[in-house]
């Protein structure tokens, strides 16, 4: 099975179309179901419209495309709309429940933005049924990608020897040796607990604590002592360099870029010739 990738929300984005009074009437229609005041302020808080109009150009599609799923036979489970609840929560490091919570935190409707839910989980399934059967991507285009697309794939490496501890007398003793004038080798062996030889990392692969501290390291710096849930660590920068991925380390994220952009773009175009042969109407927005 093809896999690909759909960009879906992966954080509650806030935005407020609320007025001082708020007087609940029809704004549209699609299919003669209607679209009001109300279901715009509420569902709001969950798009990322920048206003009014195209908060309700964005429910009109939603409402559009479930229509469409409908038509079509494309069933939509509860277990399809947890699903996708669970990976927002997932992406914004909560549970489930952490999320709900969050949500009506905020003063916002949880139903609501279940309806959301329902509307992104409608959108995935017409996709998978509809669009990604017919999307192939060849090596070539990928290998065109790469080529073209060079600075995408450009990444710092350090090489990084490091002095380990288990308590931070010993990572000051070792401290004090280093700048007494000793090795940084001697140091290690006297010292460190973990007696392993210095690796080559990328630094996106490093947490973003220690990235701030080693990007600002010239080579043979020696790092002030690092605390962490792990022991103390003092490092050395033996080596900088940038360098290109390989091909074969990327080809798959490039193979799902461009799925997912042909995907974006078929989808789009079907959208905009579909709303044509619907009822849709929108009413005044003033």
């Amino acid at each position: 099975m093809k896999k690909f990738l759909v960009f879906i929300v992966a954080t509650i984005f806030f935005v407020s179309i609320a007025k001082a009074e708020i007087i609940d009437k029809i704004m549209a229609t699609v299919n003669d179901r209607p679209i009001t005041t109300y279901d715009l302020k509420e569902l709001a808080p969950f798009y990322h419209a920048k206003d009014e109009k195209q908060l309700l150009n964005d429910v009109i599609d939603d409402y559009v495309i479930e229509d469409i799923a409908k038509k079509e036979g494309i069933a939509l489970t509860d277990e399809d709309i947890n699903q996708f609840i669970e990976n927002v929560a997932k992406n914004n490091k909560l549970t489930k429940d952490q999320l709900e919570e969050k949500i009506k935190q905020q003063g916002l409707s949880y139903d609501y933005y279940k309806e959301f839910a329902k509307f992104n989980a409608y959108k995935l399934k017409v996709m998978q049924k509809v669009f990604a059967p017919t999307i192939q991507i060849d090596e070539q285009e990928i290998k065109n990608f790469y080529n073209n697309h060079s600075n995408l794939f450009n990444q710092s490496t350090v090489v990084l020897d490091i002095i380990k501890t288990s308590n931070k007398a010993d990572t000051e003793d070792a401290m004090k040796q280093l700048q007494l004038g000793a090795s940084f080798d001697s140091v290690k062996e006297k010292y460190s607990i973990d007696k392993s030889e210095p690796k080559k990392v990328y630094v996106a692969d490093i947490n973003k604590q220690l990235q701030g501290i080693i990007e600002k390291m010239q080579v043979d710096q020696i790092s002030p002592i690092i605390e962490s849930s792990n022991g103390y660590f003092i490092i050395k920068v033996l080596d900088k360099k940038d360098v290109n991925l390989p091909f074969d380390e990327v080809k798959d994220k490039i193979r799902n870029l461009l799925f997912e952009e042909k995907l974006q773009e078929r989808f789009a175009s079907w959208l905009n010739g579909i709303k044509s042969s619907m009822d849709i109407s929108i009413f005044n927005e003033n």
